[in-house]
């Protein structure tokens, strides 16, 4: 039987090297992979990401958040394949458009998210592939631009939160990565409509892989744990998180709440029933359950984002992979 696939994430907010041991408990307690997220104005994924794949020997290593408002697409190719070099077949990108608000910071817009995704996804496919690229894309050129190709091409891989995103995802990428704080309402609605893309478009399901990142912390303290979580989901976009938690918010709960500017209105929306449909957090004896509730959806990984201090994480990995689920289909 294949378990679900179970990953470690880190949001690229904490310090790089306190995450060590963590990433040294995932290696030996069978874990599959990482993911970082590349945060502006916070860490890139590339200096953690060759950081942790010298520290381990098997664990595959997903950058998230690469996006051409950080750097030129040619660039981003040369850094996946400076990291396919030194770590064959254990790299994989998680690419998008990058957060609004964020993009800002560098003086960058994207008005037309579905076109710059596709566009960059095929400048990196190309570019990896060793192809010689003379081409104008929206918000990017290159002009002779010719990479020396790894052996193994990393994977690509498309963020997506709504059908349309989803839909290029499935359409061009090697899997879709669905976001922090899907209620699993949201990721089986997901899944389903992958699946039926797939078939539309021809493609064979086992090729494509479906991840979701799943804020966590399991706590002795179910009250405070909501809280922390719920104190992290409401810096989300109001109507983002609102259509990631199907079946969790009635439908302009939150963004009313947050437009008030009052915490007591956003805690009466973001209560710890909504939270526990959002985000993995539970007693330390729960963690299967809650672990199987998401392999329920029909995802192929699960990629776990402690919300907790890091020296409590190495613990954390230790009660996941005892308890890693079986794939729905197979349960």
């Amino acid at each position: 039987m294949t378990l679900v696939r179970l990953s470690l994430s880190f949001t690229g907010f904490g310090p790089i090297l306190a995450d060590l041991p963590a990433v040294h408990a995932a290696e030996e307690c069978g874990f599959d992979g990482l993911w970082y997220a590349e945060h502006i104005c916070a860490h890139d994924a590339v200096v953690p990401a060759t950081v942790y794949l010298r520290e381990t020997q098997r664990l595959e290593l997903a950058l998230m958040g690469i996006n051409p408002a950080s750097r030129h697409p040619g660039a981003a190719a040369m850094e996946l394949a400076s990291l396919a070099e030194i770590a064959p077949g254990r790299v994989r990108a998680a690419i998008g458009t990058g957060v609004p608000d964020m993009v800002a910071k560098l003086g960058r817009s994207v008005d037309k998210p579905i076109a710059a995704t596709v566009a960059l996804h095929q400048a990196l496919k190309a570019a990896l592939a060793g192809t010689e690229i003379t081409e104008e894309y929206p918000g990017f050129s290159f002009a002779h631009y010719q990479l020396n190709p790894p052996a193994a091409a990393p994977a690509l891989d498309i963020m997506a939160v709504r059908p349309r995103m989803v839909q290029t995802a499935v359409r061009y990428a090697d899997g879709v990565c669905l976001s922090a704080g899907a209620s699993r309402t949201y990721l089986a609605d997901t899944v389903a409509q992958v699946e039926r893309l797939l078939a539309e478009y021809g493609r064979p399901r086992a090729d494509f892989r479906i991840s979701v990142v799943v804020p966590a912390v399991v706590s002795e303290d179910l009250a405070q744990a909501r809280a922390q979580v719920a104190s992290v989901l409401s810096t989300f976009d109001a109507p983002t998180l609102e259509y990631l938690s199907a079946g969790a918010i009635a439908p302009n709960a939150l963004v009313t709440a947050l437009a008030s500017g009052r915490p007591a209105e956003v805690a009466q929306v973001l209560t710890g029933e909504v939270v526990d449909a959002m985000a993995l957090v539970c007693l330390p004896e729960g963690v299967g359950e809650a672990l199987a509730a998401y392999a329920g959806t029909g995802v192929d990984e699960i990629a776990i984002a402690p919300l907790m201090p890091p020296d409590q994480v190495p613990d954390l990995v230790k009660l996941l992979a005892a308890n890693r689920p079986a794939p729905a289909a197979m349960a």
